[in-house]
């Protein structure tokens, strides 16, 4: 049985992300381009050293992303 609840909100999922409603999914995309777009910046920036500097920025970050950024640093299954 798949669990029809976001992850993190417990919303209904998205049914194209599998794990997050559309909410968290868009979060979830954006936290990536951002990723990206520090990589380009910073050659190396291992994944989790890019959520702590996130969530080090507090109120700066949105709260959905912020949802993300905690989900994906302290509650993944598998890295």
């Amino acid at each position: 049985m798949i669990d029809k609840k976001c992850k993190i909100c417990q919303d209904e999922i998205d049914k194209s992300s599998g794990k997050f409603c559309s909410n968290h999914k868009l979060a979830k995309s954006k936290l990536q381009n951002g990723y990206e777009l520090w990589l380009k910046a910073y050659d190396s920036l291992p994944y989790d050293d890019f959520l702590r500097q996130l969530l080090d920025l507090g109120d700066l970050v949105g709260a959905l992303v912020k949802d993300i950024t905690e989900f994906e640093l302290y509650f993944q299954e598998t890295k």
